[in-house]
């Protein structure tokens, strides 16, 4: 089911914070290679990420340079089971066109905030 559209669970590393060796590690849906799905405190977060270039670290990436998009809020269900229903729906839409190639990659902008998750239980 998830294999088909192309996903895969991977980590991802984000930061630094407030200090430059703070950093944090999510675990997540990674989409087209680029793409990371991921739930923080129960929030659908997407990012644009890149691979580690070390051939040891075959499922962790870093933080692309644009900001992210929180989708959607009180998730509760399976991150696979969430991610492939957006995939679905959204994948021959205009709509997740706009959604990656336009809203993601916006620079010098804060994160979005959508609820795109009708269903959340």
């Amino acid at each position: 089911m998830s294999k088909s559209l192309g996903l895969e669970w991977a980590s991802m590393v984000y930061g630094p914070y407030d200090l430059p060796h703070m950093y944090e590690i999510f675990e997540g849906v990674l989409y087209k290679g680029c793409y990371f799905f991921y739930l923080d405190n129960g929030v659908l977060c997407l990012r644009q990420v890149r691979k580690l270039d070390q051939p040891e670290h075959t499922h962790l990436f870093i933080e692309g340079d644009s900001a992210g998009l929180q989708l959607a809020e009180g998730i509760r269900r399976d991150l696979m089971e969430v991610v492939t229903e957006i995939i679905r729906d959204w994948r021959d839409k205009s709509g997740l066109t706009f959604l990656f190639n336009e809203l993601l990659c916006l620079r010098g902008r804060g994160d979005l905030r959508l609820d795109l998750i009708k269903d959340k239980g």
